[in-house]
């Protein structure tokens, strides 16, 4: 998909009144799509636990999840000491590790019950995105969107009877990413067997990005 989007057309009258063609120029802006494939996965887990609890206790429970403090994205509980604290971390998780980490919180929700430690754990599987690393590894495809920007100039200068020349100044390709999708649903409380399966059904669809570049020609009146 290409897309292109005029910004500048600079034609110096005066000069070209007095046949000094140098200062005339023409500034493209050409664009083109990308689709990036998400490569990482974020769990919401919920720790329930005895309001005297700390942050230093509860991350100690989640360690082998590779869960720290700075995990941490929100606690909340009731407005006496009785309540229990929730104490809810984000777990970012690679797409080729989904199942062993699934499987990671499924033994320790059960070990919690089952030791009778007074936590009890829950999560959910928020979405998939495009790593911060995966999206600056991304490379605009320069040469194809300088070759876009002349083939749009040349159409936008002909009928004004001029030739587009050579390329003054070329801005540095930047990119920018669309909204990431997300996908969401309730995971904590169901059997491992379905739990894998939901892991195994899970097909991320790709996000798209732009690239973009600004091209500045020079402007040659035909002879």
């Amino acid at each position: 998909m290409r897309e292109f989007l005029l910004t500048t057309l600079l034609l110096a009258t005066a000069s070209l009144a007095c046949g000094q063609l140098e200062t005339d120029t023409i500034t493209i802006q050409a664009s083109r799509s990308v689709n990036l494939a998400p490569d990482q996965v974020s769990f919401y887990i919920t720790v329930s636990a005895d309001p005297t609890s700390s942050l230093d206790q509860i991350v100690a429970a989640l360690l082998g999840l590779g869960i720290t403090a700075s995990n941490l994205s929100s606690m909340y509980g009731g407005n006496d000491n009785r309540a229990s604290l929730q104490w809810s971390f984000t777990l970012p998780t690679p797409l080729t590790k989904i199942s062993a980490t699934i499987a990671s919180l499924v033994t320790l929700q059960q070990s919690m019950v089952k030791n009778n430690s007074g936590l009890s754990l829950t999560f959910q599987f928020q979405g998939a995105y495009v790593s911060p690393q995966a999206y600056q590894s991304q490379s605009c495809p320069t040469k194809d969107l300088v070759a876009d920007a002349q083939t749009q100039a040349q159409k936008v200068v002909a009928a004004a009877g001029f030739a587009v020349g050579p390329i003054i100044a070329i801005s540095d390709g930047s990119s920018s990413a669309a909204a990431v999708p997300t996908f969401a649903f309730r995971a904590g409380n169901f059997s491992t067997g379905t739990l894998y399966n939901t892991a195994a059904g899970f097909s991320p669809y790709a996000i798209p990005s732009a690239c973009s570049i600004e091209v500045k020609f020079k402007l040659l009146r035909y002879q």
